[in-house]
């Protein structure tokens, strides 16, 4: 299965600069074996089109790589150039046209890097004035130590910016600052993190709109009727119902059986747990999860002591507050998608309703919980400090269970 993964680009001080976007069998690690370029700088931008490269990156600019030939045509239209640099690879076919192309895009504001650098390389030259980074290959470059000095010296008068490659040990690290590299990419510093499988998000956004609309309705059978067309998702909440994570008198065998002992509210959880495992590995990813279960359970707990009724509702918003940085989706369109109560939109786009106010106590809690917050939290919904306390612990708790 091939995904888009992201690598840091750090600088001198330790700090991520940029990210390289890339496209990567999951099994070996590596590029998938008889992938067009073409294809895969497509792949690249339709995935960074849809999400936004602002969240991909976390507001550091994006590299993308992209082959010579790929710059005539319009693919960069729709990203902003304030987020998404152009990486060049293959550049065998350097013509007026393509530096016509480049040129048009520079004036538009992206940044450019060549990627393997190397004075040598003929066909490189007429970029070299139009970049603003080069990168260079540390394990894997013609160069001597102290050509290499000089060749990094020569760029930096031109005053572009010098990326090391291929970093894979301390040794390499080390070696790459002393030489005066200005920025360094490779595993010793961080690996490749997955930010999204698109066939699988199709399948999550399906999955999580049948469920909860099942939930929605009430009725246990139209869930059950959901969970069962679908032999993984089964496999997958029966493995779960019969895990240690619930105590329990026998094992269940099928999916009525497990839905009716976990209620409407746990097959809820039951959908973040399924889109957990079917979407990520990443530790980022993972604590991204449990900040929305977190946040769901408080929400549900704030909501007993401010207004009991909004309980469910306040689960359901802490559950999906977070569906910009997961989903690439913002919260309010995403409750739409799900059919979720108005109240809930209304939570999320305007915060002066009860659901908003609850929301906006998750918000401050989960940022800060000082006693000195604590205390103007309990004053607000006239209860005690011991109660807010009680109800952060118990969402802690439910947060760690479900994230199996």
């Amino acid at each position: 299965m091939n995904v888009l993964c992201k690598q840091a680009i750090y600088n001198r001080n330790g700090e991520i600069s940029f990210y390289e976007v890339f496209l990567q069998d999951r099994k070996t690690r590596s590029y998938p074996v008889g992938v067009d370029p073409l294809k895969a700088s497509s792949i690249a931008i339709d995935v960074l089109t849809e999400m936004g490269p602002e969240i991909v990156g976390n507001g550091k600019l994006v590299f993308v790589n992209v082959p010579a030939i790929f710059l005539e045509a319009s693919m960069f239209d729709l990203l902003s150039p304030q987020h998404v640099g152009i990486e060049l690879v293959e550049n065998k076919r350097i013509s007026n046209t393509l530096l016509d192309a480049i040129e048009d895009l520079v004036k538009r504001g992206f940044k450019f890097c060549i990627d393997d650098f190397g004075f040598e390389k003929i066909d490189y030259l007429p970029l070299l004035n139009k970049c603003h980074f080069v990168k260079i290959n540390l394990k894997e470059n013609p160069y001597g130590q102290e050509e290499l000095k000089e060749v990094i010296s020569i760029l930096k008068s031109l005053k572009k910016g010098i990326i090391a490659k291929n970093i894979e040990t301390k040794e390499d690290y080390e070696r790459a600052y002393m030489l005066g590299f200005e920025y360094f990419q490779g595993i010793y510093l961080s690996q490749p993190a997955m930010v999204r499988d698109t066939r699988t998000i199709s399948f999550l956004k399906s999955t999580i709109i049948q469920i909860y609309n099942a939930i929605k309705s009430g009725n246990i059978k139209k869930v059950v009727d959901v969970i069962e067309k679908d032999v993984g998702v089964t496999y997958k909440l029966l493995k779960f119902v019969n895990s240690a994570s619930f105590a329990k008198a026998r094992d269940f065998s099928n999916v009525e059986e497990a839905v009716i002992y976990l209620g409407l509210e746990n097959i809820a959880k039951f959908t973040i747990v399924l889109a957990l495992s079917e979407m990520f590995t990443d530790k980022e990813e993972m604590e991204l999860w449990r900040r929305a279960l977190f946040r769901a359970s408080l929400g549900e707990k704030l909501a007993e002591i401010y207004d009991v009724k909004l309980k469910d509702k306040a689960y359901l918003m802490g559950l999906f507050s977070l569906s910009w940085e997961i989903l690439a989706q913002r919260p309010a369109e995403l409750a739409k998608t799900l059919s979720l109560d108005r109240d809930i939109v209304e939570a999320y786009e305007n915060r002066i309703t009860s659901l908003g106010f609850i929301l906006s106590l998750i918000d401050l809690l989960e940022d800060n919980e000082r006693e000195e917050t604590i205390q103007k939290v309990a004053k607000v919904l006239n209860t005690t400090p011991d109660s807010i306390k009680e109800a952060l612990e118990k969402a802690r708790e439910e947060s760690k269970k479900f994230i199996v």
